[in-house]
């Protein structure tokens, strides 16, 4: 069985965010004015007023455009435009093969779990019936939306009939649910269901994964230091940021997939942010990008034609990025805002999953670089995690 290690960077500006660079070898600079702030970036220290800090994206130009990194080992990484709408790039052997293979062994050591979604959960007791056509009916598809909804759990026509035969209930098999035939079918006996369902079928689920979540920004290991400055180096942003990340590892094995979501929310300013087909040649695992390069966002074309659920229409997204051990992929989940230069608006052609896995099995890290809406705040962070080293004599 083949085993990949295909490394996600993911950069965004809000929930998730950008950063610098390396530690200072030869010198401490010290901030004169309270309102100062100093940032470390590619091994040298400067203080600024925080008004003139800001966020930057890397500038990929055009489709296929290459720029060439130097990193602190000597080598030379290319950075790999591969869309503009959204912004990805990617990056062949951003990890050593010793690398991976470390932090595989290392998330194996911490102990792998099974992986949760997030969804917006009804109160206890209820679900939210999705009556697009308000006919008081329910349909196959939109008792499977309803699921969705309710269980962030992806069932086929044959599934839900599958159900309806089980629980007795479509009296007259017209695949048609009215309001007296879901009168003995409660949510609590659909939730039942549904989990019986999952421990035969975990693929039904939007996620069907394993991970791990290792903390580089408080770990003194010097593997874990080498990648901060790595990613420092090639988004140009400075290591007291990154020091503000998190780093997830997640594994796949056959059939594993992970549902095309976003990794972050709209910005509300009401509400400020508070968290931190040749199968026998093909492996899957595919990252999967569905309304790339379109020319607008379709939230009703994106439901409509079942986009999201990667597990059964991979196959139809047409932008695509294979793994391979090594790789790494970068985008922005976030614009830089032009007033204050801080987390803008979220870009919404980043939705993304992750195919389902055909041969072997797939790892992967996510490198999550954090900011929030409150741009003080967050400096006021960074100020705390600045800390260069200072050479004795």
């Amino acid at each position: 069985m083949s085993t990949w290690f295909h490394f996600h960077f993911r950069l965004s500006i809000l929930v998730k965010i950008l950063i610098f660079l390396r530690l200072s070898k030869n010198s401490l600079i010290l901030a004169t004015d309270t309102n100062d702030i100093c940032l470390t970036s590619n091994g040298v220290v400067t203080c600024q007023k925080e008004s003139s800090v800001n966020l930057t994206r890397i500038d990929g130009k055009k489709e296929n455009h290459i720029d060439q990194v130097t990193l602190a080992d000597g080598r030379h990484i290319n950075l790999h435009t591969v869309s503009v709408k959204p912004l990805i790039i990617e990056i062949q052997d951003f990890l050593t093969k010793e690398e991976c293979e470390y932090f595989i062994q290392l998330a194996k050591d911490e102990g792998l779990e099974n992986s949760q979604t997030y969804h917006n959960k009804n109160r206890k007791g209820q679900v939210e019936l999705y009556d697009t056509n308000r006919d008081k009916k329910l349909s196959v598809e939109e008792m499977s939306l309803t699921i969705q909804g309710a269980f962030d759990t992806y069932l086929d026509n044959s599934d839900i009939l599958q159900m309806y035969k089980d629980e007795n209930i479509d009296k007259n098999n017209d695949e048609i649910l009215t309001p007296d035939e879901l009168k003995n079918f409660s949510p609590s006996k659909l939730e039942k269901y549904i989990k019986k369902l999952l421990k035969k079928h975990p693929e039904k689920h939007s996620r069907y994964s394993q991970q791990v979540w290792l903390y580089p920004d408080s770990s003194k290991d010097p593997v874990f230091k080498t990648l901060q400055e790595r990613v420092s180096t090639i988004v140009n942003l400075p290591i007291e940021l990154i020091r503000m990340s998190d780093f997830q590892v997640v594994t796949y094995d056959i059939k594993g997939h992970y549902n095309a979501h976003f990794d972050s929310a709209m910005k509300d300013k009401s509400h400020r942010c508070c968290t931190r087909n040749i199968k026998t040649k093909c492996q899957g695992g595919e990252t999967a990008f569905p309304v790339a390069n379109n020319d607008t966002v379709d939230t009703y074309e994106v439901q409509n034609k079942n986009l999201v659920n990667l597990y059964k229409n991979c196959k139809d997204v047409s932008l695509k990025i294979s793994p391979k051990q090594g790789k790494a992929i970068i985008w922005y989940n976030h614009f830089v805002d032009t007033e204050d230069g801080w987390m803008g608006d979220m870009d919404n052609y980043t939705l993304h999953g992750g195919c389902p896995v055909i041969r072997g099995r797939k790892w992967i890290a996510n490198f999550w670089i954090k900011t929030t809406d409150n741009k003080s705040e967050d400096l006021e962070k960074m100020k705390r995690l600045h800390k260069p080293d200072i050479l004795s004599d």
